[in-house]
């Protein structure tokens, strides 16, 4: 197994892993695809590597670098008022064989020390389906947390994690715990919330 940074070279088989793992997926909605310019533009901003075994692209992850007038910018759902301290961590697949090994949490261990050493940036926001367990657990082990909830991407369901990699955010004020499938709670409420831990079922919020 070998872990790289990706190049312009490696898009057809970027390419070619997102439709494998798309198709294999029941739940369409959990996989926003990204389009061939937007890997390239990833690609050229360096925060996109993979797992090959044999030769062969077995898992990426990647952060990305947003436009700053992006008009659904992550920035004040985290209450950052800099949109230039700012970078996603924008998507993350597995090939179905190689399922069950981690791989999402130690490419993402690793873009993380790569956006701490490049020394830009100071928050890492993203988007994750409420329904997304998976993911919702990787987030969480990684050190993110819940800062919103609302209806985005053309009006799906979106929570919003943020880490903050000067001063990780603390649990303070009034503890609430949800059902993660409680998503009328939280589209009312998860702006003066902060979901703190995920058992796969449930979510300890406490008030901002």
């Amino acid at each position: 197994m070998k872990v790289r940074k990706l190049k312009l070279d490696d898009l057809n088989d970027v390419m070619a892993l997102q439709s494998q793992v798309y198709e294999d997926l029941q739940d369409k909605m959990i996989l926003e695809t990204i389009d061939r310019p937007e890997f390239v533009e990833m690609i050229e901003q360096e925060f996109i590597i993979g797992v090959y075994i044999e030769e062969e692209l077995k898992a990426i992850r990647a952060m990305y670098i947003p436009p700053l007038d992006d008009p659904e910018h992550l920035a004040e759902d985290g209450g950052v008022t800099d949109r230039t301290e700012v970078i996603y961590s924008e998507i993350s697949f597995i090939h179905p064989a190689s399922r069950g090994q981690g791989l999402q949490t130690k490419l993402g261990r690793q873009l993380i020390e790569r956006v701490r050493a490049d020394g830009r940036f100071r928050h890492v926001l993203t988007t994750v389906l409420p329904t997304n367990i998976p993911s919702l657990k990787d987030k969480f082990r990684l050190g993110f947390k819940i800062v919103n909830t609302r209806i985005m991407y053309g009006g799906k369901y979106r929570h919003v994690l943020q880490l903050d990699l000067n001063e990780p955010l603390e649990a303070s004020g009034e503890k609430k715990t949800v059902n993660y499938k409680n998503i009328e709670w939280m589209l009312e409420n998860g702006k003066n919330y902060i979901g703190f831990n995920f058992d796969g079922e449930n979510i300890d919020y406490y008030v901002k």
